[in-house]
């Protein structure tokens, strides 16, 4: 069978498309955490999004109104129970914001609270794997140290 490369970038195009088509049919499009002012009083169970290194001690702060509903996508350390926001907003950069993390039924399961700038997402996957996942990025502005190479040269030589 002889293919001519147009025909096969043509299937292969008609290939991909639907195989994302699939994928977005089978995940629901993010939700939109709503902004708010603080995180009420409560019980909440607390993890951590540590941030060594930036001059802050927390990149990103979980406050779970129900312990394991809520997975945030970032690496996070349990902090336990019962702890007051105000203590972790000190361990913040200045203007952390708050969002209220709700499922598509309008349900609230947490609150985030995360740096100005950073963009979160929330995942409703309570049908597949019985939990919201959150992703956050943008959270650092400081570029992240060992980065950034360049092109660079190959110099080469002299071996031993």
């Amino acid at each position: 069978m002889d293919i001519s490369p147009s025909r096969l970038a043509r299937w292969l195009s008609i290939g991909t498309s639907l195989a994302w088509a699939l994928g977005c049919a089978t995940h629901a499009p993010p939700l939109s955490p709503a902004r708010i002012d603080r995180v009420p009083g409560g019980p909440y169970h607390v993890r951590v999004s540590e941030s060594p290194g930036t001059g802050q001690k927390y990149e990103a702060v979980l406050f779970e109104t129900d312990t394991a509903s809520v997975v945030l996508d970032v690496p996070t350390v349990e902090w336990g129970s019962d702890a007051p926001a105000g203590g972790y907003q000190a361990g913040m950069r200045p203007g952390a914001v708050v969002y209220e993390i709700r499922d598509t039924a309008g349900k609230v399961h947490g609150y985030l609270m995360v740096p100005p700038q950073a963009r979160v997402r929330v995942w409703d996957e309570t049908r597949e794997r019985g939990v919201l996942v959150v992703t956050v990025s943008d959270v650092g502005s400081v570029p992240e140290a060992g980065g950034g190479g360049g092109g660079g040269g190959g110099g080469g030589g002299g071996g031993m």
